[in-house]
């Protein structure tokens, strides 16, 4: 790759309050397999597939991307405990990101 992906504002410390994270559209390129016979001329004319997560921006540092798509709420007040579903990247595959405002 040989775009440079701006790198987005991250907190310096932990927090579970969910306001302190952005909520991203990252687009990645993705490893193409194919383990069936082909030819050259098929070959060359392949293309890395786009993938597109979205979610909640961890962090990007040390080469990857770390996002978090779920959380659970805490009982007794306004922050979460938990997170599920995480998606990390390398940076080096991101095409494009970009902040989603969530009303």
């Amino acid at each position: 790759m040989n775009k440079k992906i701006k790198k987005l504002k991250t907190i310096k410390h932990l927090s579970n309050n969910i306001k302190d994270y952005s909520f991203v559209e990252v687009k990645w390129l993705d490893i193409e397999d194919d383990s069936g016979w082909s030819n050259l001329s098929i070959l060359q004319k392949e293309k890395l597939p786009v993938c597109v997560s979205k979610g909640y921006l961890l962090d990007q540092k040390n080469g990857v991307t770390k996002l978090f798509r779920d959380y659970i709420e805490s009982k007794n007040k306004p922050t979460f405990d938990d997170i599920g579903s995480t998606v990390i990247i390398p940076t080096s595959v991101i095409i494009s990101l970009k902040v989603i405002k969530l009303t």
